[in-house]
């Protein structure tokens, strides 16, 4: 052992840095509480960043717990007026995807194997970024709003594919990404039964109506905090099929469960039917759950019909009934078409929709705010016009075609798919159904958590993912 080593000489200066820091630390947050909160966020954004060049896999998986919390925890860095804020979320992931490209251009990593999607991207990328540059707020407003909602979420796909070399790294990203959820899901239920949100952005609307609360813990709107647990509860529930132990399988089966409670605590219609819907595919790809699935559905079912006239006329059954939101999306959507023969294929620009729609006359409940298109197709055919809505259409097309072209080869038995795909495609349909009731360019974590989840379950499969419910490592490696 080296002697400098083993006198430990370098503790004792490492030990005094860690006082000092703290001393400035605790003296910025009584005196300079935005100096704090700068240095908080450096030290965050630091941290991760350094770890990406020590073990980049778990850098990612760090990045991608830590992001709900950032607003929250100061991990955000502000910056002055004009100039983009460095985030937590947008420095980190940027520069992960770079260190990988730049691994990938040194020849220090393999790239990854291109797929259909792949040849997709420029069909979405460049009118989107065409629709950004002419957005109502400015050009650089408008790319740096798309580069939050849709090209990080495509980087975070790229990390994946690059940094999933083996099935256990996917099971890793689905532990941590259902550990985030569980945590989202429970503040759902927590707001929603008590009001209590320690976890809520903004100031808007808190109440439906009638004591149902508008949950907004983590993510502002319950359609994208209902978004976020319904994509991610396939990930739950393959754990639980390949679970090795019943305590295992227990502790996944109970997660899958507080997502699904987290979704129904939303009362968002939209997210709700992506969470059946995605799990009933799940189901109809995996037929050894689907007895289990059709016996839920029948037991719950019959104890929805038997209590439905109590529930009616309850405060939630007159949420789950209501009208007015079908109305306005219905309104949004002639208005939408209304303002698109304008500009048919190149779209009117980012944003651009409230304000058009206003001068048509159309406000949100008579409210003085610009309204939304709540279709996220239709912000897409707006903004960008057919070129747009055609690109993004295209590369779901082509996402949809990999994931088919990737699991059928590996299927086995009476399976259709290998397990990993079955969930992939249960977390797609759990994403573009409720997309189609609002705009999936604020839901910026959903987006995020999406692609994440199908880069790494195609990059699992190449490895030699799971291709039966009950795989292990020894069989997955032989």
């Amino acid at each position: 052992m080296s002697p400098l080593r083993s006198t430990g000489w370098w503790q004792g200066p490492l030990v005094a840095i860690g006082v000092l820091a703290a001393l400035l630390l605790a003296w910025a947050l009584i005196f300079q509480p935005e100096l704090a909160d700068q240095i908080i966020a450096l030290s965050a954004i630091l941290l991760t960043l350094s770890l990406i060049f020590f073990d980049p896999f778990t850098a990612f998986l760090v990045w991608l717990f830590f992001i709900p919390f950032a607003p929250f925890l100061r991990l955000d860095l502000h910056m002055p007026a004009g100039i983009p804020d460095l985030s937590y979320a947008r420095m980190v992931g940027s520069i992960l995807a770079v260190v990988e490209a730049a691994r990938v251009a040194l020849g220090k990593k393999k790239l990854m194997v291109p797929t259909f999607f792949e040849l997709t991207l420029p069909f979405f990328i460049l009118p989107l970024l065409w629709a950004a540059v002419r957005a109502y707020f400015g050009w650089l407003w408008g790319l740096q709003a798309v580069f939050d909602a849709f090209l990080m979420p495509l980087l975070a796909y790229f990390i994946a594919r690059q940094l999933i070399q083996e099935p256990e790294d996917f099971r890793k990203l689905a532990r941590v990404l259902t550990a985030i959820a569980v945590v989202v899901a429970v503040a759902a239920m927590v707001e929603q039964t008590t009001g209590f949100a320690p976890f809520r952005i903004g100031t808007g609307a808190k109440f439906y109506g009638r004591d149902i609360r508008k949950v907004g813990s983590f993510f502002a709107n319950p359609a994208y905090v209902g978004l976020t647990l319904a994509i991610i509860a396939p990930l739950a529930l393959m754990l639980a099929l390949e679970a090795r132990t019943w305590r295992q399988r227990g502790l996944y089966g109970t997660a899958l469960f507080i997502l699904e409670a987290g979704v129904v605590a939303t009362l968002n219609r939209s997210a709700m039917l992506g969470a059946l819907v995605g799990l009933l595919v799940f189901s109809l790809l995996n037929r050894r759950l689907l007895r289990v699935t059709l016996v839920v559905l029948l037991v719950v079912g019959i104890l929805v019909g038997v209590s439905w006239n109590i529930w009616q006329d309850s405060p939630v059954g007159q949420r789950l009934t209501a009208e007015s939101p079908i109305d306005y999306r219905l309104t949004a959507l002639r208005i939408g078409l209304d303002i698109h023969k304008t500009a048919p294929y190149w779209g009117v620009g980012w944003h651009w929709f409230g304000r058009l729609a206003a001068d048509r006359g159309f406000r949100d409940n008579g409210i003085h705010v610009l309204p939304s298109t709540h279709n996220s197709y239709l912000n897409f055919l707006v903004s960008g016009g057919y070129a747009l809505l055609g690109g993004y259409l295209v590369m779901l097309a082509g996402l949809a075609l990999t994931l088919g072209v990737v699991g059928w080869p590996r299927r086995q038995g009476r399976r259709f798919f290998p397990l990993y795909i079955q969930a992939a495609w249960a977390s797609f349909v759990a994403y573009v159904i409720p997309i189609a009731f609002f705009d999936n360019a604020f839901s910026l974590y959903a987006n995020l958590a999406f692609f994440t989840i199908m880069g790494g379950a195609i990059a699992a499969t190449f490895a030699g993912g799971s291709f039966s419910d009950l795989a292990r490592s020894s069989e997955q490696t032989s």
